[in-house]
């Protein structure tokens, strides 16, 4: 899945005995990812070898360890100094651009360049915050300690016998459909999160809870967690809020789905797959 790659080291603080090795580098200017133009495999550059294409570098993070190079996000103050042949592209239009270890970078890149943005002073006393090793940072004032923000997400395909559940968002295409999700609220648990949910958007009461996988989605900072879920009881009856419509579905007569590029798309493709009982 796009964002999620087990494949790089992320391991921090850098030993000493790596430090020596050779660099790599993604900028970063205002959320977007610096590209250069296309290359032999026709997909965008966004590791550069050097950092000399530009001279106003505020941020410099360390976000993993790829084929032996240590890699890392240097925020820019501006774009202005940058050569003729970069561009700033969204991260979220990188999606099938660059191979899925590219892309895990760049959406960590991003991450904690905005988090090295919005953490310069403590949001109790409006200190200066300090670095730690840990990628936390500690006011100078009060001691108060923040750390990079993650947001939990469930995110819950739910089945009665040979039908999947599919709902529509308020803020879907007219004909788009999906599965439900929601973000996990202070003291909960992901299973409780899961009914709650399920149970607010739709109506429905939900049982024997079991984990599919999980995905990074750095739009800013969530972390989904798959789950998928049986029907239990209960008749559809959507808020009107943030779900317009819902219903049950067959494989043979899905309406227009995600693609697989979130885990959303995984696990309908999951259901799709499931041998049929004989």
């Amino acid at each position: 899945m796009p964002f999620s790659n087990d494949e790089l080291d992320f391991t921090y603080p850098l030993s000493a005995n790596l430090k020596e090795r050779p660099s790599c580098y993604i900028y970063i200017h205002n959320g977007k990812v610096v590209t250069s133009s296309l290359n032999s495999t026709g997909s965008p550059t966004i590791l550069h070898e050097n950092i000399e294409s530009t001279q106003d570098k505020k941020i410099i993070q360390y976000i993993g360890e790829l084929d032996e190079k240590l890699c890392y996000a240097i925020g820019l103050e501006s774009h202005e100094g940058l050569h003729e042949e970069l561009q700033l592209v969204l991260l979220r239009d990188l999606i099938g651009q660059v191979d899925e270890r590219m892309l895990a970078l760049a959406g960590r890149a991003v991450q904690l360049v905005e988090f090295e943005l919005t953490s310069k002073y403590c949001g109790r006393c409006g200190g200066l915050m300090e670095a730690l090793e840990d990628r936390g940072k500690k006011c100078s004032k009060c001691d108060f300690f923040t750390y990079p923000r993650l947001s939990p997400a469930i995110i819950a395909l739910v089945m009665k016998e040979d039908e999947v559940l599919l709902a529509r968002s308020s803020h879907f295409r007219p004909d788009m459909y999906s599965i439900l999700a929601g973000f996990v609220e202070p003291g909960e648990t992901l299973e409780h999160a899961v009914r709650r949910e399920v149970m607010e958007e739709v109506g429905l009461n939900v049982k024997n809870i079991r984990y599919f996988a999980s995905q990074p989605w750095p739009f800013p900072n969530s972390l989904m967690i798959g789950f998928i879920a049986d029907y239990a009881d209960g008749e559809i009856c959507v808020d009107g809020k943030e779900i317009i419509e819902a219903a049950w579905f067959k494989k043979d007569g899905l309406p227009l789905i995600p693609t697989k590029t979130s885990i959303s798309g995984h696990l309908i493709d999951w259901f799709i797959n499931i041998p049929e009982k004989k």
